[in-house]
């Protein structure tokens, strides 16, 4: 008797087991369906994407909003500038566009009793020559910063540029090649969609800051007019310097990116406002700044029998800085010894 009431008792915990078994799995198989059938909802377009490429789940990127600068160069160079649509002042300030450059003296050739041509650089990170580091735009939309002023220019075929394999401008330098060097050759490049993983093949270009031009070389010419009785000074060209980089970091050197003659740059100067820091009011064109000699520069180069700058013959930077300037001093000295008192 006593086997068979254990007999029953086996049987009805093995009924109560397989019970408990057959309800956990209707339970999980229910929570299953309810997963599936939210998974199953109309997705909308923010739902996440499977990158078929992957196999992850990225969203996909908003679309980027068309660009208000469409740029040839680099971002302050621009097609199409943004103009201010207010007086974005006390007064409207037009008379910049409608300046002249003064004409220069006339000097004839029996007059020009003694001339010395010199090479100079202006090094933009000295405190005086801190204007041609101002990049911003005025009313008109029109980048302020130097180097974009000359780019304009020549884009707009206002001047033109002429190739540094020479300075005597003898090689005219179309846009497109400095477009070139300052950015690189477009290259096509094979790129993978991060949401659809389709392969295509796109063009890129590297993007120019303008910001990495620190230097200008200038070519000037000293002349001592003897009608007037003055020593005078001309400038003749401009050169965007562009540093060569060495593999460690250092500077290899610093070589023109392109020469501008400057006599046909003094009307497109003249229409440009320097950045006064301590006076709004009181600005002056490019034009002025370079005819007055209102920035600091040291002498690179003389003309000389071997045609060589000073780098060439002294080594050492501090010895050079006092080689041109003691150019500079017999220069000066030369107008004052020309003086009978």
């Amino acid at each position: 008797m006593r086997a068979v009431i254990f007999n029953r008792i086996g049987w009805c915990t093995l009924l109560l087991v397989m019970l408990a078994t057959a309800a956990e799995a209707q339970r999980r198989g229910g929570t299953t369906r309810r997963r599936t059938a939210t998974t199953a909802e109309p997705t909308s377009t923010d739902t996440p994407v499977v990158n078929p490429a992957t196999g992850n789940t990225v969203t996909p990127p908003p679309a980027a909003p068309p660009s208000l600068r469409p740029d040839g160069i680099t971002v302050p160079v621009s097609d199409t500038p943004r103009k201010s649509l207010r007086v974005d002042g006390v007064v409207e300030r037009g008379l910049a566009r409608e300046r002249t450059p003064i004409a220069y003296d006339y000097i004839r050739e029996d007059d020009r009793f003694w001339e010395k041509r010199v090479w100079q650089v202006i090094d933009i990170r000295e405190k005086i020559n801190l204007p041609f580091q101002y990049n911003v735009e005025d009313e008109s939309g029109v980048n302020q910063l130097f180097i974009n002023i000359l780019l304009n220019a020549i884009k707009n075929k206002e001047i033109e540029a002429f190739s540094p394999i020479d300075d005597r401008f003898t090689t005219i330098m179309p846009y497109e090649e400095i477009q070139n060097k300052l950015s690189g050759e477009e290259r096509t490049v094979r790129s993978i969609d991060p949401v659809t993983g389709e392969e295509k093949m796109v063009t890129t270009r590297d993007d120019f800051d303008p910001r990495t031009i620190k230097q200008y070389k200038i070519k000037e010419v000293w002349v001592f007019d003897k009608e007037a009785s003055a020593l005078k000074v001309r400038i003749l060209g401009i050169a965007p310097m562009v540093s060569r980089i060495n593999e460690d970091g250092s500077v290899r050197a610093s070589i023109p990116l392109f020469w501008v003659y400057y006599p046909d740059c003094r009307a497109v100067l003249a229409k440009h406002d320097v950045y006064n820091q301590n006076n709004d009011a009181s600005t002056i064109s490019w034009e002025d700044l370079f005819e007055m000699r209102f920035f600091g520069s040291y002498i690179v180069k003389e003309n000389n029998t071997y045609n060589r700058e000073i780098k060439d013959y002294i080594k050492d930077g501090v010895m050079r800085l006092l080689e041109g300037q003691a150019i500079k001093d017999r220069i000066f000295n030369k107008e004052q010894d020309l003086w009978q008192y």
